[in-house]
């Protein structure tokens, strides 16, 4: 079944640009308003083509979403900071 949401972002991106157009040719010029309805049937354009192209959605389908990698936490020499005190630093006293 297609994706329903694809559809209404497609049908509103047409509406938003025939009504631009439509203001166009009523006023023989391109007012402001026109560019505001030509940037949002742009913006629904986009949605409508990122929405149309998106999988699923389902987690079970992808690669490495049920695998689990444990990672031992020993911490080495390097990992492990010195105590300021044995390297010749003051400890403040407030």
């Amino acid at each position: 079944m297609a994706n329903p949401r694809a559809g209404v972002l497609g049908v509103t991106f047409g509406m938003l640009a025939l009504a631009s157009f439509i203001l166009i040719s009523n006023e023989e010029n391109v007012s402001a308003n026109a560019w505001a309805l030509l940037a949002l049937s742009g913006v629904f354009a986009a949605a409508t083509v990122m929405v149309f192209f998106q999988g699923d959605g389902d987690l079970d389908q992808q690669d490495g979403a049920n695998s689990v990698q444990k990672t031992s936490t020993q911490e080495t020499q390097a990992q492990v900071l010195p105590d300021p005190s044995d390297d010749g630093f003051d400890v403040p006293i407030v």
